[in-house]
């Protein structure tokens, strides 16, 4: 950390610090505090202020070695710890009030089975676990190093299971935060709003805090919080309602209780069980996902060697050597007492998952040795009875290759050495080593790490299944109960329906068959008629192309083109009989007259369907064709059905026109020779030879 970084952090804290307390202290003024509506909010404004000066005294006792700094180092980092528990615990207790409506007794805490009952969520309780958990890991700590440590100048470092705090931290954040989601509806917008960006600082603050070391990101996280609490309770007046002897009215609405089964309050409590496991799990693997890309500083470790090894020993996690070169040693020829000699060092680094980040190497020599200039891939140095050797660092005129070049990665060696001086008798092999090392896990690459990261994640995708399968039967629970409700407006709304179906009944049916039904709704309606055309069309295609699209996309498509053939058939006088599916079925000279003028109307109908779907290709991207199938005849037309009935029409003359579609050529007219006698006069046609199913061979004709 710099100087810089220090100041900042040490001011920072300490100016939220006063925000803080000032805030608590402007809520508590006036009031006592046992009857204070704002008596939660109190305590997590004062217990985020003793945090953050907390934090802003371990700053600035960082580093300081006498009495008074060693103690103040290490009862502010516990402080920190401690009062973070503190404030999430007395968070969820706050979001529990507003649910209820009311002002808590804590007492309640002590009586979990009844608090619960009577409709205290079970979350409070589970986050009262954690918060205890997470204080007493945090007293363990002082005494293990479990999440923190201080070395020997009283600077704190992260342990190894520093990243167990902070997912011991946020879970309770977690669990507040799905207690808040699931009872979102018992809250006005603007206080579920108010409470739900608390949240947003925390999250920031974690993700920094694993990603850049160095400033207090979580604990600022934890002032801003608190200011905008303060500042949310000033202007929503959200805690008002507390305390009936300084407000009457209630910022939250009561909503109506609504009578439910046994059944689902069961479900409703499965589904929030499921929430909460889901999103906890979501954080912790957040937080495991970031430890793994930034690794996980190791505590420094050191290694007395009291035999030194030839050669490296795999099953040691770290194994040195050091040893005087066999062939390049000689007689010093200023000094006949002296050897001259080169000695070489390897560092193994056989950990598979952890970086050897920073290294020190202390070997006893006897008076009188000296190093010639030049060593290798170390910073060497004669003091105190010992060759000490460095891993070069930056601005060491040793470090010639970069410093991360220095650094020992999994399974890999390091080698150092230099040329010594030392009396004829000394032997390295014979000496103590002292081996001291930094190190950084990365996660990712351990086995056991890996299957535990594999688990929570099958445990998270199952969870979250279950919850959105829960969410969805409580949802169509509640559709359906929200439906019975109904029933009885519907009815009263059918009289106006009932007017609008005879308008639709004209839609729906020719007049006179509209008219004939309306008067005799029981009777048979059939007739005959001499002479009819009749046209099918469907696009070429459709299946594949409707399987690219969404159902909303295949319907806005099929009702764009079938309202513009349905304005072209009122225009040119054509009868729609029916669509079925991308089918469109449509026919002329529906009259008691053989000679009629049906089949020109059609071909004037279905050249205009043909421009329709050129109109429609020309302003979409999905470019359609359609076949048209033709044929004239005699047939029958009617109405079946008592109920959603429909005018149809059946005989032979309709089973061939579909048969000239099924067999048509896309963006052409196929049509029958019945149909092409009718109209020679007026168009020209392409003679053709069909194979018709249950037909053989017949001449039909290309318009």
């Amino acid at each position: 950390m710099t100087d810089i970084t220090r100041i900042i952090s040490i001011a920072t804290l300490a100016f939220l610090s006063v925000f803080c307390f000032q805030e608590g202290i402007f809520l508590w003024s006036g009031h006592k505090l046992r009857l204070n509506g704002r008596r939660t909010l109190i305590y997590i404004e004062f217990l985020t202020g003793i945090l953050l000066l907390s934090d802003a005294l371990s700053y600035f006792y960082r580093g300081n070695g006498s009495g008074t700094g060693y103690w103040m180092v290490r009862l502010s980092n516990f402080c920190v710890f401690t009062c973070s528990f503190a404030i999430s615990f007395f968070f969820c207790f706050y979001v529990c009030e507003f649910i209820k409506q009311s002002r808590l007794d804590f007492s309640l805490v002590l009586h979990p089975g009844a608090s619960v009952k009577s409709g205290i969520s079970v979350q409070l309780f589970i986050v009262l676990a954690l918060c205890l958990a997470g204080i007493c890991a945090v007293i363990v700590s002082q005494f293990t190093g479990l999440f923190y440590y201080f070395d020997e100048n009283n600077v704190y470092h992260r342990s190894t299971f520093y990243p167990a705090s902070i997912a011991l931290g946020i879970l309770p954040v977690l669990i507040t935060l799905t207690m808040l989601l699931q009872n979102r509806k018992k809250l006005a917008m603007n206080v579920f709003v108010s409470l739900l960006l608390y949240f947003i600082f925390p999250a920031i603050g974690v993700v920094l805090i694993l990603v850049s070391y160095g400033f207090p990101w979580i604990n600022t996280a934890f002032g801003l919080g608190a200011m905008h609490l303060f500042f949310s309770s000033l202007k929503l007046m959200e805690l008002e309602f507390y305390s009936g002897e300084h407000a009457h009215s209630i910022v939250s609405p009561v909503y109506k209780t609504e009578a439910s089964s046994k059944e689902i309050r069961k479900r409703v409590v499965r589904s929030h069980f499921w929430q909460t496991l889901s999103v906890s799990l979501g954080g912790i693997l957040v937080v495991l996902v970031i430890a793994s890309i930034t690794g996980i500083s190791l505590p420094e470790k050191t290694l007395v060697i009291e035999e030194p090894f030839s050669e490296n020993d795999p099953e040691k996690s770290v194994c040195v050597t050091f040893a005087r070169n066999a062939e390049k040693h000689w007689v010093d020829g200023e000094d006949p007492d002296r050897t001259g000699a080169q000695y070489d060092g390897v560092i193994f680094n056989n950990m598979s998952s952890t970086i050897i980040t920073d290294w020190n190497f202390s070997i006893p020599v006897p008076e009188g040795c000296s190093v010639d200039p030049g060593p290798w891939n170390g910073t060497f140095i004669l003091s105190g009875g010992a060759l000490n050797v460095k891993k070069p660092h930056e601005g060491d005129e040793e470090n010639i290759h970069g410093e991360d070049f220095y650094t020992i990665t999994p399974l890999k060696t390091l080698g150092f050495g230099c040329i010594m001086y030392t009396p004829h008798d000394y032997q390295p092999l014979s000496q103590k080593i002292v081996f001291s090392y930094s190190s950084v896990l990365k996660p990712l690459t351990n086995k056991l790490f890996n299957i535990l990261l594999a688990l929570l994640v099958a445990a998270f995708i199952i969870s979250t299944t279950i919850t959105l399968f829960e969410g969805k039967l409580i949802r169509v629970e509640e559709e359906n109960r929200k439906l019975e409700n109904t029933v009885q407006e519907r009815t009263k709304e059918l009289e106006t329906e009932k007017n609008r179906s005879e308008d639709l009944l004209l839609n729906i049916l020719p007049r006179e068959i509209a008219e004939e039904l309306t008067a005799r709704p029981d009777s048979t309606i059939a007739r005959q008629y001499p002479n009819v055309t009749v046209l099918f069309t469907d696009i070429v295609g459709f299946t594949k192309i409707s399987g690219e699209m969404t159902a909303e996309e295949v319907v806005t498509m099929l009702n764009k083109m079938f309202s513009m053939f349905d304005e072209r058939a009122q225009g040119e006088g054509i009868e729609k009989i029916k669509t079925i599916g991308d089918a469109y079925m449509a026919a002329s000279g529906l009259t008691l007259e053989r000679n009629n003028d049906g089949a020109a109307r059609m071909i004037r109908f279905a050249q205009g369907l043909l421009n329709d779907v050129r109109t429609f290709n020309a302003s979409s991207n999905i470019k359609l064709q359609i076949r048209l199938g033709i044929n004239s005849g005699p047939l029958v037309a009617g109405v079946i059905g008592k109920t959603k009935f429909i005018y149809d029409i059946w005989g032979d003359t309709v089973n061939v026109a579909s048969r000239m579609e099924s067999t048509g050529i896309p963006m052409k007219i196929h049509v029958t020779e019945a149909t092409k006698a009718q109209t020679s006069r007026l168009f020209q046609y392409s003679e053709h030879e069909t194979d018709v199913k249950g037909k053989g061979m017949m001449k039909t004709y290309f318009l």
